[in-house]
């Protein structure tokens, strides 16, 4: 939530406020375009779409929200639209039963996991997760980027995606399941 003071100063689109958010914002917005797997001309002409939508929303922004997750969520809507036009599919969520296959009724993993240094002298570790990202729906991957790596608060990262807390839960308890599937699999 902003004040009621920077919000008057927003919607007047006070050029040094404007710049100031402008700088502070484009990185958090480019490592979510980075995170969904959109770099380049791309990630640029998207990254430019969610700026001109949110000059033409800003009258609409009532200050409940950090600007950084009015601008969020706006890209995040740009990049669905962007995924649609390009017909790409999403990949279904089959992690109904991923708790029941994950752990024994012990409680311990079903399958171990890989030793981390044999994940450390991977020259091609971050391939993989890149590779294993693109496995992530749009949802997962903004959730768990925006918690594990950025480590936004909860209720940021709830306002962009449109979430309860407890479903961001969800989305981040998937994937971390589904990185942690791919990254096995690849490794064996």
């Amino acid at each position: 939530m902003i004040s009621h003071e920077l919000l008057l100063q927003l919607k007047a689109r006070d050029t040094r406020l404007l710049e100031k958010i402008f700088r502070e914002t484009n990185p958090y917005l480019l490592r979510m375009l980075a995170a969904n797997g959109i770099f380049n001309e791309t990630a640029e002409d998207l990254l430019h779409q969610a700026w001109e939508r949110f000059f033409s929303n800003l009258e609409k922004f009532a200050g409940r929200s950090e600007v950084r997750s009015f601008i969020g969520g706006i890209l995040l809507n740009v990049i669905r639209e962007h995924r649609r036009a390009i017909g790409r599919i999403e990949l279904t969520d089959d992690s109904d039963g991923a708790l029941e296959r994950a752990f024994s009724s012990g409680g311990l993993w079903q399958t171990p996991t890989t030793d981390p240094s044999r994940l450390l002298e991977s020259a091609e570790l971050g391939n993989l997760i890149k590779e294993c990202m693109e496995g992530l729906t749009t949802a997962q991957r903004t959730a768990f980027v925006a918690k594990e790596v950025d480590e936004e608060n909860s209720a940021d990262v709830c306002n962009v995606l449109g979430v309860s807390v407890s479903n961001l839960r969800v989305l981040i308890f998937r994937a971390k399941e589904k990185l942690r599937q791919c990254l096995e699999g690849k490794l064996k």
